[in-house]
């Protein structure tokens, strides 16, 4: 149990050490609060009277922009007043792009902005009206009472004056008060001095509980709405995957081209170097003749699996001469025979991490059919979809094996489903026992395309 009364103690002396933060938030806010409020009003009634001349547009803009104003002063205010801090709106990723007639249609039709302007109108006023009477009468209390027996002897009496200690006491059978002007003083001093003391202690309690009515009302009205905040840390989770998937085709083709430029140039240059010292052997030599045969072979072997393996990373023909080349290559080198329906608007689909998830989702699922699936028969359908304003590029991979595909983790139709939700895109697998197998893999191309071109 004492650990309990160390807490209560210690969070009772944090108030104490908020109070004058907090009064000093408190003790100014109801006569801001009534000049936000008139300056609002006064706004709206401009505004919307003089509508029909258009003038009152941009006067009914101004007004709510100094609404937005007001809202990230309140949240200041009681961000220095000790307050959590709230989050305000993002106001800049909330503005209509355009001319001025846009951007103050859209400030009109923002419903987080009305939600300030109802705040600093109606709502700050009215709260600020109980809270501040509440908090000003507690203070005063508080502060008079115990010194009412210094400052209460200043004040005229009267024998007909109101006594209140006598009235309360009063309520109890017995109680006699006393007869003379210092006896009734003194009682009146001790009365006023053991409320004071009541409402002294109860003071940051009072003070805190009245400034939190306010910030939880600021959270509501004048903070970023769960639905921006949520969507934001979707949008930057998006990005942030995305920007992966990009560094990642970037590292790779650098890969690839450090691959070729160095490795796979040495080996070559190896080749070259045993091919001319075996054709310089005498030919009867049987001792180094079927060594560097042997090394010959294998720098063959080692450099054709690096290319294979740079290949994978970043396809040359990829790069040189486009997606649709590339997968009729793919389509061409399956063990599987494959047919192609290639129909690839270039101007979209041009983007580097658009090309090379296709390239892999085809690769990796062609590669799946010749293990797996047991096929005599494969086709890849490529295409470019319009709808709208928006585009997309639609892959799908036809088997005929037996089916029965499933998404396994760590296996490829789960690589696949991973990267291409790196770009917004789905995948959807139809594979009944038996077959056939399809898998459509659909990727929008205009969001990809707009972060690839400034």
């Amino acid at each position: 149990m004492p650990a309990p009364r160390r807490s209560t103690a210690a969070a009772y002396v944090r108030r104490w050490r908020a109070l004058l933060r907090e009064a000093g938030y408190l003790l100014p806010l109801l006569p801001l609060a009534v000049v936000g409020s008139l300056l609002m009003w006064a706004g709206l009634a401009a505004g919307v009277g003089l509508a029909i001349l258009w003038v009152g547009v941009p006067v009914l803009a101004a007004s709510l922009l100094l609404a937005r104003g007001l809202g990230g002063w309140e949240l200041r205010r009681l961000a220095a007043a000790g307050l959590p801090t709230v989050a305000a709106p993002d106001w800049a990723a909330r503005r209509v792009d355009g001319g001025a007639w846009r951007r103050w249609l859209g400030v009109i039709a923002d419903g987080r902005t009305w939600s300030c302007w109802l705040h600093a109108a109606l709502v700050q006023v009215l709260l600020g009206a109980i809270t501040w009477t509440v908090g000003v009468v507690w203070i005063g209390i508080a502060v008079g009472g115990p010194t009412y027996w210094a400052w209460g002897r200043l004040l005229p009496h009267g024998d007909s004056e109101l006594w209140l200690h006598t009235v309360v006491l009063g309520l109890n059978p017995g109680y006699v008060p006393a007869s003379t002007l210092p006896g009734l003083f003194a009682g009146e001093s001790a009365f006023y001095a053991t409320a004071g003391a009541l409402f002294l202690l109860s003071l940051p309690i009072v003070i805190h509980v009245l400034v939190l009515a306010h910030a939880g009302i600021a959270h509501l009205m004048l903070g970023e709405s769960r639905t921006a905040v949520l969507r934001r840390e979707a949008t930057a989770a998006e990005a942030s995957r995305v920007s992966a998937i990009v560094a990642e085709d970037g590292l790779l083709r650098r890969l690839e081209r450090d691959l070729h430029d160095g490795p796979q140039q040495s080996l070559l240059r190896m080749q070259f170097d045993l091919a001319s010292t075996l054709r310089a052997l005498e030919p009867g030599d049987t001792r180094l003749r079927p060594l560097l045969e042997s090394s010959l072979a294998l720098s063959k072997a080692t450099l054709q699996e690096l290319r294979d393996l740079s290949q994978g990373l970043a396809p040359p023909l990829l790069q040189d001469r486009g997606l649709e080349s590339a997968l009729r290559t793919l389509a061409a080198r399956s063990t599987v025979p494959t047919t192609t329906d290639l129909r690839i608007d270039a101007e979209h689909a041009s983007v580097a991490e658009v090309e090379r998830s296709v390239y892999y989702v085809v690769s990796e699922l062609l590669a799946n059919i010749a293990k797996h699936s047991g096929a005599a028969n494969a086709s890849v359908r490529v295409r470019t979809e319009r709808s709208g304003g928006t585009a997309r590029l639609t892959v799908d991979v036809v088997d005929d094996g037996h089916g029965g595909a499933e998404t396994v983790a760590g296996h490829g139709l789960a690589g696949i489903r991973e990267r291409i939700r790196g770009l917004r895109g789905t995948v959807a697998v139809t594979s009944p026992v038996g077959g056939p197998t399809v898998v459509t893999v659909a990727l929008p191309l205009r969001a990809a395309t707009d972060r690839e071109r400034p």
